[in-house]
């Protein structure tokens, strides 16, 4: 039988490191063909031209940055019955309490064991009529240069799949500087925005909350983006041998309540 041929992107980042909680880590696969449209490529080269810089803080900057970041999100999310996003909220506080480990180990297991889990499962389950072919990349960063993660997660993911019998290859693996990939950048976005709706806190807490919360928000009217984040694999780790599958919708729904009358749908 024919194999179906599926290229797909994935990009990975994390938010929240050590004692600035929470900390997550997450991943968005897009398929190749959509990340190769020209709306989607031009993104990319706008960053990489320096014409555009995206940080979930900067929508407390500029109406500029603010248009920039929910120009970005949509461009994405416009496809978001076509993508995945899988995300780990890990207690570092567990880790830390485990200090016969040392730290050195301790940092190794965060920094590879929870970007291989993540990713994994984005890439298992297709059928078996469809052979995936993956490009990985990850936000650069000191952790992930000294342990190799890039070289690591290829040849684990691919060791899996082998012994899982997934039907996917993982193709290339790199590390890719801010400012490189719109997806990458996207990846940031996403989870500052459910790191904003996790933390929910008030308006009051400070200008910059206050604005961040208004943006969640006006995202929110969105139905793509609702429905995208509404759905979102989102796991919690706590020192436990298994991770658990949490509702994100629930936190959704809390800061949702707690927001909106203040920005009232138009």
């Amino acid at each position: 039988m024919l194999l179906q041929k599926e290229n797909i992107k994935v990009f990975f980042d994390e938010s929240g490191k050590r004692k600035n909680k929470p900390n997550l880590m997450g991943a968005i696969s897009v398929p190749s063909s959509i990340y190769s449209l020209p709306e989607i490529e031009l993104l990319s080269q706008k960053l990489r031209d320096g014409q555009m810089k995206l940080h979930w803080h900067d929508v407390t900057g500029k109406s500029e940055y603010r248009d920039n970041i929910m120009r970005s999100l949509k461009a994405i999310i416009k496809y978001q019955h076509l993508i995945k996003f899988n995300v780990i909220h890990y207690n570092f506080t567990a880790l830390a309490n485990r200090r016969d480990f040392g730290e050195d180990l301790i940092e190794k297991m965060i920094y590879t064991k929870f970007p291989e889990r993540i990713i994994y499962g984005l890439l298992r389950g297709y059928g078996r009529s469809i052979d995936v072919i993956t490009d990985i990349y990850i936000e650069e960063s000191t952790e992930y240069a000294s342990f190799e993660l890039n070289k690591l997660i290829k040849e684990q993911l691919n060791i899996q799949s082998l012994y899982r019998g997934e039907n996917y290859y993982v193709s290339s693996s790199q590390l890719v500087p801010k400012g490189e990939e719109i997806g990458v950048e996207v990846t940031d976005l996403l989870l500052g925005v459910m790191r904003n709706i996790l933390e929910n806190k008030p308006n009051e807490t400070s200008k910059g909350y206050a604005i961040r919360n208004e943006v969640i928000i006006e995202l929110l009217q969105d139905e793509n983006f609702y429905n995208f984040i509404s759905s979102i694999k989102y796991f919690e780790w706590t020192n436990t041998k298994e991770l658990t599958e949490i509702d994100f919708n629930d936190y959704l729904q809390l800061f949702i309540s707690k927001h909106l009358k203040r920005n009232p749908s138009k």
